[in-house]
């Protein structure tokens, strides 16, 4: 199974992850962001990042039992999967500015990232850790906006819709970033993630050149941006 990382992954590069986690099982561009998924013996692993594939968030599920220790506002704190309640992870942190939510509590870890703890909704037990930066929890939703008089611009990501490399089913995987224009063609692909096939990565920038994809929009108006693909082979 994969431990519990330490919150310093965040502001690393993604491949730190794949060093200590194995091979990512999925990538996803997904309107909140880029999402790395690592999955062993019940664990899930979930990096969001950004296009220079730099982690930004994790967000972490274990099964019941598994120990999570992390610190907040330089204290250290020990929570437990499926046993830490919702107040009694309240009453530990109760020095740290808290944002509450439908089944969730969110605190500030430090001056510029947040501790988000999220529970259970019919046993008020831990479910899920997540630990980010401030910017991408309040994408997420786990931190309130702090300017909500400004209009917000919703973000959609790019859609693949046709590709000269299907997805397949082997034991290889390959992430790489497509960079997708306005129009909804690609300008450039960089491999993020290699799979050990040197031959089979170095050649995907030239298949993958006339792929087309629904442009990433904000406010409804298209726009270019990133987009994250994972090929299995």
């Amino acid at each position: 199974m994969i431990p519990p990382p330490a919150s310093e992954v965040l502001h690393g590069p993604v491949a730190a992850l794949v060093q200590r986690c194995g091979a990512p099982t999925a990538a996803a561009s997904r309107d909140d962001g880029q999402h790395v998924v690592f999955r062993s013996g019940g664990a899930t692993l979930d990096a969001i990042v950004d296009d220079h594939a730099t982690v930004h968030a994790i967000e972490l599920t274990f099964p019941d039992g598994t120990p999570y220790a992390t610190t907040v506002e330089g204290t250290p704190h020990r929570f437990v999967f499926g046993e830490t309640t919702s107040n009694a992870a309240r009453d530990e942190l109760s020095a740290s500015a808290e944002t509450d939510g439908a089944n969730f509590r969110t605190f500030r870890r430090d001056a510029g990232s947040d501790l988000v703890l999220v529970f259970d909704a019919r046993t008020s037990a831990l479910a899920h850790v997540i630990v980010g930066d401030r910017a991408t929890l309040l994408r997420l939703g786990y931190v309130p906006d702090p300017s909500p008089v400004q209009q917000r611009f919703p973000y959609v990501a790019p859609v693949l819709r046709h590709t000269a490399v299907p997805d397949g089913s082997g034991p290889r995987a390959t992430i790489v970033r497509v960079d997708v224009d306005r129009r909804g063609g690609v300008r450039d692909v960089a491999v993020m993630i290699g799979s050990g096939d040197p031959a089979f990565d170095a050649g995907l920038p030239a298949r993958l050149a006339h792929d087309r994809y629904a442009p990433a929009t904000l406010a409804g108006r298209a726009i270019a941006a990133g987009a994250l693909r994972e090929m299995r082979h």
